[in-house]
């Protein structure tokens, strides 16, 4: 399991006392575009403690509590305004001054937003309670702007070992609904252990890459330090200068190929861990939303909410995210074959910079005594050589893992429909 911070849990509140809900039961809100809210669910307004004539018309920030970090909202916010779906830990407060936690799903509709939200359950939960009372904290005495808070909260998920707060978010979901699922004494949803098993092989993907690029930086080096050896030890050194020159023009063009690849905010692994994370997220979503729809069926008549109208919202809503997220997860299973073939590329060139560097260790016998400084900068070129042709395997082991894992499910969808 990928690395999380090593926080304590339930951190001491400044305000009331926690509001009470029960694990199964679900939160349901629909905001207009500027956030106001237009309908709830009875659980919305029941632990929140306001009147439908207090929250129908009024902004959904009516229930912000101080201690959930201003990043989280602008990261939230962020990400259903360019139209994709997003999910945070918030905490929120009552009327009252109580105070109760969530895992808000959020996602963009015609006309506005919606917001169903459960109760968080898992490890990491009470984990990112800590780290959410640290940063609040923060933004509070270090007069901390949004995105300053934004930049601490992605570093946090990047840590974790997770290319983007996306993908976090999505494995922190799977992890809420795989628990939640237990705690209800629920069977084990075969599909949600799925997203789990996604999750973790895109973390280690991540790694990996993270690790291939500083790699790969390192490299850039070694032929300098070859032509300086080389100035040094002429006229003897003047096979080595060749070797050099050679290594640095054939570098080249493996260079671009890995930037094109690990590096730059459009590289082919980013662009595969953004389809994941945003099909895993969608995926999550489907296994709320049917669950939501069923509890509105309880749900009594009010004037201001129509309640048959809320239910065929969701249940559009389901439709759409499974559709869209089948269309992630093709688009992500492209990614991966992409990836996996990138790799091979990659290490077929990476043979003709060895056989490069078996020149440069032959010269080296050769000079023999004169040749402690070749040797050692030989020595890197076989650390790196050995580091980076380790880390595209793993790579494409990794890729094919998450290209079966996708097909897998794609099947399993098909067959549950």
């Amino acid at each position: 399991m990928p690395r999380i911070m090593n926080l304590e849990t339930d951190p001491h509140d400044r305000f009331g006392d926690e509001v009470p809900f029960a694990l199964h039961e679900l939160f349901y809100s629909r905001t207009d575009p500027r956030g106001v809210i237009q309908a709830g669910n009875e659980i919305f307004r029941r632990v929140s403690g306001y009147d439908w004539s207090e929250l129908i018309g009024a902004p959904h920030k009516i229930v912000r509590h101080p201690d959930t970090p201003k990043g989280v909202f602008r990261l939230l916010w962020d990400a259903i305004q360019k139209g994709h779906p997003m999910g945070a830990y918030v905490k929120n407060r009552a009327k009252n001054g109580g105070w109760y936690w969530v895992f808000a799903v959020l996602l963009p509709i015609d006309g506005g937003y919606l917001s169903v939200r459960l109760k968080p359950v898992s490890e990491l939960s009470g984990r990112i309670q800590k780290f959410y009372s640290e940063l609040s904290a923060r933004e509070r005495d270090e007069t901390l702007d949004p995105e300053q808070s934004v930049a601490i909260l992605r570093a946090q998920a990047e840590a974790s070992g997770y290319a983007s707060y996306t993908a976090f978010m999505a494995y922190a979901l799977s992890l809420e609904l795989a628990e939640r699922d237990r705690q209800l004494r629920r069977a084990v949803d075969a599909r949600t252990s799925m997203l789990g098993e996604m999750n973790e092989a895109m973390a280690k993907l991540t790694k990996e890459q993270i690790g291939l690029l500083r790699s790969f930086e390192a490299l850039q080096s070694v032929p300098n330090n070859m032509r300086i050896v080389a100035s040094r030890l002429e006229p003897s050194g003047g096979p080595v200068s060749a070797i050099s020159e050679n290594y640095k023009a054939s570098s080249v063009v493996i260079s671009e190929r890995l930037r094109q690849f690990v590096a730059g905010r459009d590289n082919l692994c980013a662009q595969m861990a953004w389809q994941v994370a945003r099909a895993l997220f969608l995926l999550g979503c489907s296994r709320v939303l049917p669950e939501m729809n069923r509890e509105f069926r309880e749900e009594e008549t009010h004037e201001k909410i129509d309640f048959a109208e809320e239910r065929t919202l969701l249940a559009q809503l389901e439709v759409k995210g499974i559709s869209d997220a089948r269309a992630a997860m093709l688009s992500a299973a492209d990614f991966a074959a992409q990836m996996t073939q990138q790799s091979r590329d990659i290490r077929r060139q990476m043979l003709g910079l060895d056989t490069i560097r078996v020149l440069g260790r032959v010269e080296c016998g050769r000079m023999r005594d004169s040749s402690e400084g070749l040797s050692a900068t030989i020595d890197q070129l076989d650390s790196f050589h050995d580091d980076i042709k380790s880390r595209l395997e793993a790579i494409m082991r990794l890729s094919e893992v998450v290209k079966h894992s996708l097909t897998r499910y794609l099947r399993l969808e098909q067959a549950a429909a």
